[in-house]
């Protein structure tokens, strides 16, 4: 497992993986398929661990790998909120966040997030518990007056969003038989169908439940996912004021940042050791929040903007800064460890859309000859293969020299938390 977890984490990040909310509209068009349909099973069969064996196209087989459950409709409890006065998707949310808080699911590890994933401007709500390995999320979402709860999905790791392709990622490892399994879902109008699959063991591998060998699960993989890729269900915690940020029910931006900011002091910062940086991003004379933690072990990024709610806009693996270059617009990721350096390049929608678009990419496994003279080092611009000299020279015109570092000028602490809700801070400098 943790061979091919390795090459796939590597393939992630050398294609530039890293890690939306406002009003209401029309919904778009629907995806294929009635308002009724099976529910998708999405836990992995384990089969009856035959022998292993290859396909006609000399893919080889597992039988622990499952059958897809492709373009399957996931059921859900529709509720018709026309009838209802002032309906709005933030009411309905209050209220679907205070009833799990009195459920016997809610504990200190549940957390949710309120994000806009299929572009019609009204967020979904997704809600998750549980320990690591074994997380339910609760999908929620409002079109047309029709409020849907879908199906818990059970069993997860991760629950992650494409933002290129407006796909939702579901992943489950499997460590005792050895299987990674990654289910692909879309949301329109209502409606969320399971789109498409990526099962893969130490042995063999599957897309959309047909054999193939590894070359083609690598191609398949990063085309559906790359690009900025942000967790879902982790932003906020539980606490009144948190959950009144989400919403959009504070007084304002420094009042929403200092609930969001208080959050990470009182759930992450212990283990986290979080600071923060606020810069205006996106020209319109409200400061980004960036928070970022994790240094000794798995550094990030998080961001968040505002619309009159707090935004949680992005989350980025970095070595726990991330750079704005001003004068492009531009920001700027870098992750160099033991094994490799990677980077990427991101331009930030500035006309309310909340998200982020992947400009460039790459990466190079330099640092592995640190460990292995014999590695063989590789280098890659926007996922695809090239030599050294085309590498240094792209990277040397892309990447801005001169930039902000964002996300480590002032601690988080009840002092500069309380602070930030007074409008004071530490303001950002130049690298």
């Amino acid at each position: 497992m943790k061979k091919f977890m390795a090459i796939l984490c590597m393939t992630a990040l050398l294609c530039g993986c890293s890690s939306k909310n406002s009003g209401s509209s029309d919904s778009q068009s629907a995806v294929s398929g009635n308002n009724t349909g099976s529910e998708v099973t999405t836990e992995a069969d384990t089969g009856s661990g035959s022998q292993e064996g290859t396909t006609v196209n000399n893919a080889p087989t597992d039988p622990n790998l499952e059958s897809d459950p492709s373009e399957i409709l996931v059921s859900g409890e529709k509720t018709d909120m026309s009838s209802v006065a002032n309906v709005s998707w933030d009411k309905i949310y209050r209220s679907a966040l205070e009833d799990f808080k009195k459920s016997d699911k809610f504990s200190d590890d549940a957390r949710f997030t309120v994000y806009d994933i299929n572009d019609d401007h009204i967020p979904e709500l997704i809600i998750s518990y549980g320990g690591y390995g074994d997380k339910t999320f609760l999908v929620k979402t409002l079109s047309e007056s029709v409020y849907t709860e879908f199906e818990p999905m059970t069993g997860c790791d991760q629950l992650s969003y494409v933002m290129d392709r407006s796909l939702l990622t579901a992943v489950r490892l499997h460590d005792d038989i050895q299987v990674q399994n990654i289910q692909l879902y879309r949301i329109k109008s209502g409606m969320m169908a399971n789109v498409g699959s990526f099962q893969r063991s130490s042995s063999a591998a599957k897309v959309d439940g047909v054999p193939v060998t590894d070359d083609k699960f690598d191609e398949e993989y990063t085309h559906y996912i790359s690009g900025v890729i942000k967790s879902m269900g982790l932003d906020f915690g539980f606490d009144d004021a948190t959950i009144d940020a989400a919403l959009g029910d504070t007084e304002s931006w420094e009042k929403g940042y200092e609930a969001v900011l208080n959050d990470y002091l009182k759930y992450k910062k212990a283990n986290d050791d979080n600071h923060f940086s606020l810069y205006d991003i996106n020209g319109d004379d409200v400061p980004e929040l960036f928070v970022s933690g994790g240094y000794h072990y798995a550094p990030y990024v998080d961001i968040y903007s505002w619309n009159g709610c707090t935004v949680p806009v992005g989350s980025f693996g970095t070595d726990g800064t991330i750079g704005f270059a001003p004068d492009s617009k531009e920001l700027i990721s870098l992750v160099d460890n033991p094994s490799y350096t990677a980077g990427s390049v991101y331009s930030f929608d500035t006309e309310g859309n909340y998200k982020f678009s992947e400009l460039f990419s790459y990466g190079n496994t330099e640092n592995s000859k640190n460990q292995d003279q014999n590695a063989e080092v590789i280098y890659k611009i926007n996922g695809q293969l090239t030599d050294k000299s085309d590498y240094e020279k792209q990277v040397k015109e892309k990447v801005k020299k001169s930039y902000y570092v964002l996300g480590q000028d002032n601690d988080v602490t009840a002092d500069t938390v309380k602070n930030v809700g007074s409008g004071k801070y530490k303001e950002a400098s130049k690298n």
